[in-house]
């Protein structure tokens, strides 16, 4: 399955992140695209392609100078529903209200095709499920915000129903704040078996001098400022620190470093 990984942090940090060793280190085979986003304000910097990441002088290229944010997010690409292509390649962005909004996703809901009514504003580029699940989710909080809905319950009860067509785990991030949600995923150590967590979470509260979070393809700088908060999320734990797994069909909100909601 795809590889996903976040980063919300209370301060910008620098962020080097090799996706080839990231996935190599997970045991993973994920060559079919590999996408990374930071977000600034209303709008994110976007980096994609659909190739492997071993083979992209791009991803070379930033994993060497590595980027500076506070909100990251990246995404390897096992293609399983959808053929390889620019289109098909996470994370997926759609502008709303003047943000940008982003999408990425790690699962296999090939009925969603069949379940779910062609939506009305926006419009799928691609082929994959991922992409339609992301436009029929932006159709939902347009109904919801109209409606003074909470966004919340919006986004766990649709992640809910996705997750009845499959495992189902995706990040959704729109200006200071990361929507994570899990169900499950197929473990490649176990056979490919599926099941939770889905995702996995790590909180870092840095009172003194920093440490950096390092492991094999990745180094996250957190900064000097002694009050930085980290909070990272990840299909599986890329350290040997103490990860959290999320709960079956958890949906947590991040925001600046802190878990600000949180719905099971």
């Amino acid at each position: 399955m795809c590889e996903l990984f976040a980063l919300s942090a209370k301060y910008p940090c620098h962020i080097k992140l090799s996706l080839a060793r990231f996935v190599a280190q997970a045991g993973s085979r994920n060559i079919d695209g590999w996408g990374l986003a930071s977000l600034e304000g209303n709008d994110a910097y976007i980096y994609r392609e659909p190739i492997s990441a071993q083979q992209s002088f791009l991803a070379r290229f930033l994993a060497h100078e590595g980027i500076n944010g506070n909100m990251v997010l990246s995404h390897v690409r096992h293609c399983t529903v959808g053929d390889i292509r620019l289109a098909n390649t996470h994370p997926f962005s759609r502008e709303w209200q003047g943000q940008n909004h982003l999408f990425m996703f790690n699962g296999d809901t090939p009925d969603i095709f069949k379940l779910f009514e062609e939506t009305k504003r926006f419009q799928a580029m691609g082929t994959t499920d991922a992409e339609l699940a992301f436009c029929v989710l932006l159709e939902r909080l347009i109904v919801a915000k109209t409606n003074n809905l909470n966004i919340m319950d919006t986004i766990h009860t649709f992640g809910c129903e996705l997750a009845e067509l499959g495992p189902c785990n995706f990040l959704y991030a729109v200006g200071s704040r990361i929507y994570a949600f899990a169900s499950r995923r197929r473990y490649s150590a176990e056979g490919g078996k599926e099941r939770e967590p889905g995702l996995w979470r790590l909180s870092r509260q840095c009172k003194e001098a920093q440490t950096d979070i390092a492991a094999p393809g990745i180094q996250v700088q957190p900064g000097a400022e002694v009050d930085q908060q980290v909070i990272l999320c990840a299909s599986i734990p890329i350290t040997e620190e103490a990860w959290q797994p999320f709960l079956l069909n958890e949906l947590i909100c991040i925001s600046n470093g802190r878990l600000i909601d949180q719905k099971k």
